[in-house]
């Protein structure tokens, strides 16, 4: 099993416990990051640049109204998952979008968000 496969399984047992505990709904968030994992993973295979995909993906991401639920799951992955941080915090600006919430980091706060 590759690494970023693990990666993957990993976050999904996360999000079925997440679900049953009432967090936000973040399965459709995290599928929509799904190819921007090849870039953002620490490992010497990875991409050089995001993949249209991922940028789509991002930019669907800056239309979501619910921004709290989507830094709150932005969050929980970068805390349990090896992903690059300043590649993932400079995302939004590689990808020419923006996003709604703080600025991608372990330490994100989503309860200063305004809704």
């Amino acid at each position: 099993m590759s690494h970023l496969t693990k990666i993957v399984v990993f976050l999904v047992i996360v999000l079925v416990s997440e679900s049953a505990m009432g967090a936000p709904e973040c399965a459709p968030i995290l599928r929509t990051l799904d190819p921007c994992l090849p870039y953002l993973v620490q490992n010497p295979g990875r991409e050089d640049s995001p993949s249209k995909a991922c940028c789509d993906g991002l930019t669907t991401l800056s239309g979501l109204q619910n921004v709290k639920d989507e830094c709150e799951c932005i969050k929980a992955t970068v805390l349990l998952t090896p992903l690059d941080l300043p590649r993932f915090a400079a995302l939004p600006s590689v990808c020419g979008t923006t996003l709604k919430i703080p600025t991608i980091s372990g330490d994100m706060d989503c309860s200063k968000i305004k809704m």
